[in-house]
């Protein structure tokens, strides 16, 4: 019991030590620097929270929607200019043979790579020869051709793939 009435006279005298502190106040300096940042802060949470506004969005499409017609005027007008009407068109494509734009003459090939997308190997065979591991490849062919006189690219890419039986070493 003599140790418990100890501990209750040391938790007395730690309370009137605490009772016995006064905060000091707080730095100028600090004070305003803590202001400025918690402003920021509210500043920060108004811009990232604030909606937008379609008042703004609005000129700002329109602007872009010009733009864009300004843009496609330049690269199609003279299409669109020469075009005619609809119904010689009409007869022109009708009685225009279909071919495909890789064999007329004005296409120049520009580049023809192919990359290497992944590679797997399918296991071990047994044949006659011995053992032959199965190697699996997969590319991605890209062929580029220009045409000079209208600027038209063509760019197009085809899937392949190759399997190789490689003979493996025996002791």
């Amino acid at each position: 019991m003599s140790e418990d009435a100890n501990k209750h006279g040391k938790d007395e005298e730690l309370e009137d030590l605490l009772k016995k502190l006064v905060p000091t106040p707080l730095n100028f300096d600090m004070l305003a620097e803590l202001n400025r940042d918690q402003e920021s802060i509210a500043l920060e949470r108004e811009m990232n929270s604030a909606p937008v506004r379609r008042h703004r969005l609005i000129p700002l499409s329109f602007i872009s929607a010009i733009l864009m017609a300004g843009f496609g005027y330049m690269q199609f007008g003279e299409r669109i200019a020469g075009s005619g009407d609809a119904s010689a068109e009409a007869e022109t494509v009708a009685t225009t043979p279909v071919t495909s734009p890789l064999t007329k003459p004005e296409y120049v090939p520009v580049s023809a790579h192919g990359y290497l997308l992944k590679t797997s190997s399918a296991g071990v065979i047994q044949t006659e020869e011995g053992p032959r591991q199965r190697l699996n490849f997969q590319y991605e062919d890209a062929y580029h051709w220009h045409d000079p006189a209208s600027g038209t690219n063509i760019r197009f890419f085809q899937p392949r793939s190759e399997e190789v039986i490689v003979p493996l070493q025996t002791d």
